[in-house]
């Protein structure tokens, strides 16, 4: 039974340090997210007064006069967290318009609107002077609910800022009496309700129910609205108040958060993280954190979160310069072990490279040797496959000039044989007393030249298609399909003839002319032509003259 007892615990004691191990490694991601928040802040900055001056642009080119009203409530609205000099600059002119005095309990609801942002900026006298010159009786339920509200922030703030522990405890009790109205008019579901008389069960005892309210509600809000960070903060202390260390740091640094994100300037939560990594020991996060609280005070104009960050400077300043001091105190050690490790070093670098020169000039030896071997390897290679090259294209030129030689020496023995024959014909007809018209017609009778061109051109034609036996099909490979050359009964064409000369080293188109017994316009148009036809026009003698 003890054993089952002891087992029990040890895995109870396991599971709570896993938690405990899961939380702070949440809560330093949050930190983490802060941080980087922080140096966005900017952005942020950036868009609330791109914002703001959109607003103003908007005003400008309207003539509607509850248009502007409109927007002027607006501008209140961005500017009541973010600078007080500025929304209670635009409330006073709310109060100066005759379209906002007109309507009725307008100027009320901006009175209460004026005390809110005086409470909110530290101005504590003249939010109790507003608010008291506020007629209480013309007030319809929404208004009470501002009114109420407003003297909530009030007197909140107040027992904050005075450092008497009776005045303190007199602005609750305050505080507490204008929840309680507040209690009675507020609807459950408004933002009042849930930002004063909900906290203040918690005060009264019922700190579960508040907190499992503010959670539910904390969900209906973005991180980055004015709700959010109000919520977020509310529940930070209602952890602390109840001693849950972890949920109290957590919440804060969301309503941290959300107030960067939002552009929140009055905000608290800067101050009180700046308390709890002061304690915690980060002193570096702690001197950051209170910074950015004075610097949103001070752009806020905010007398109270000024004085209340101010209050915890000197000890976090003195801790932040003793913590610097020491840093600067251990470099200094660093610095002199660092210099004697680099003398040691040094000196083995020094002997390393000696023994390195030592081995490089070695190495550097073997590879020059290396070197100059595989350069005249490589020249024998090159040599012996440029003569291999040469003795290709030496028998290639052999073969081309014996079946050259061949066909011309047969078309010159049929010639001979043709001459002979017509040399017959012709003593033949003088033998048997021709006429002299009918040897006249003889002579320029053209039929024996154009039996030997014929053969002439035969001959070519069976020259070519032997030295390059597939070039009609090569050559229709560089026409596009719709061009190439179709055959019918002879060997080659006038046009394949031109290309034939072209690649066996005639180019001249006179030469060619010559040769096919045309004039060198048909040549020309022949060129121009098949130049056309080829997928590339521009290289299509220079491919041709790389047929094989």
């Amino acid at each position: 039974m003890k054993l089952y007892l002891l087992l029990f615990i040890g895995i109870l004691v396991a599971s709570c340090s896993n938690s405990d191990h899961h939380g702070e490694a949440e809560l330093q991601e949050l930190y983490t997210v802060l941080d980087s928040e922080i140096a966005n802040s900017d952005y942020y900055d950036k868009i609330k007064n791109t914002r703001i001056a959109d607003y103003k642009r908007e005003y400008d080119l309207s003539s509607d006069r509850h248009h502007r009203t409109a927007i002027v409530n607006r501008l209140i609205n961005e500017y009541d967290s973010y600078t007080a000099d500025s929304a209670l600059f635009y409330i006073g002119y709310n109060l100066r318009r005759p379209a906002v005095t007109a309507v009725p309990g307008e100027m009320t609801r901006q009175l209460i609107r004026r005390a809110d942002v005086q409470a909110h900026a530290g101005l504590f006298s003249d939010a109790l002077a507003t608010l008291e010159a506020v007629n209480r009786d013309s007030m319809d339920e929404s208004m009470l609910e501002n009114y109420f509200a407003t003297y909530c922030s009030l007197y909140q703030y107040l027992s904050e800022f005075v450092s008497d522990r009776e005045a303190s405890e007199k602005y609750e009790a305050l505080r507490g009496a204008y929840t309680d109205s507040l209690a009675r008019v507020a609807k459950p579901e408004s933002f009042n309700f849930k930002k004063f008389v909900v906290v203040e069960q918690s005060r009264r005892g019922d700190a579960q129910e508040a907190i499992e309210q503010l959670t539910a509600y904390l969900d209906e809000y973005p991180s980055g609205s004015r709700e959010y960070s109000i919520l977020a903060s509310s529940l930070a202390f209602i952890y602390d108040q109840e001693g849950n260390e972890d949920q109290y740091k957590r919440h804060l640094v969301l309503s941290a958060i959300s107030d960067l994100r939002g552009a929140v300037k009055e905000n608290m939560s800067f101050r009180e993280l700046a308390k709890v990594m002061f304690e915690d020991g980060d002193i570096e996060r702690a001197n950051r954190y209170l910074k950015k609280s004075i610097t949103d005070a001070n752009f806020y104009s905010s007398l109270l979160r000024n004085v209340q960050s101010s209050r915890m400077l000197p000890v976090i300043d003195e801790a932040y310069s003793q913590q610097q001091a020491g840093l600067v105190n251990r470099q200094r050690i660093l610095v002199v072990i660092s210099v004697v490790l680099s003398v040691i070093l040094l000196g083995s670098i020094i002997w390393i490279l000696k023994q390195y020169r030592s081995l490089h000039r070695a190495k550097s030896q073997v590879e020059h040797a290396n070197e100059e071997l595989s350069l005249l390897s490589d020249r024998l290679k090159a040599a012996n496959a440029e003569l291999k090259e040469r003795n290709l294209e030496l028998h290639e030129y052999n073969r081309t000039k014996e079946e050259y030689a061949g066909l011309f020496m047969e078309f010159c023995s049929t010639a001979i044989s043709n001459l002979e024959h017509y040399q017959a014909t012709l003593r033949n007809l003088i033998a048997q007393g021709a006429s002299k018209t009918i040897l006249i017609k003889k002579f320029e009778s053209y039929e024996m030249a154009d039996h030997l061109l014929k053969n002439f051109y035969a001959k070519f034609d069976e020259a070519i298609l032997n030295i390059y036996p597939s070039f009609i099909q090569k050559i229709n490979a560089l026409l596009r399909p719709e061009e190439q050359i179709v055959l019918t009964d002879e060997l080659l064409n006038t046009e394949l003839r031109v290309l034939a000369l072209i690649r066996i080293g005639i180019e001249d188109s006179s030469q060619i002319a010559k040769f096919l017994r045309c004039s060198l316009a048909t040549v020309y148009t022949y060129r121009s032509k098949m130049k056309k036809r080829a997928v590339d026009p521009a290289n299509f003698e220079r491919d041709l003259k790389k047929i094989v």
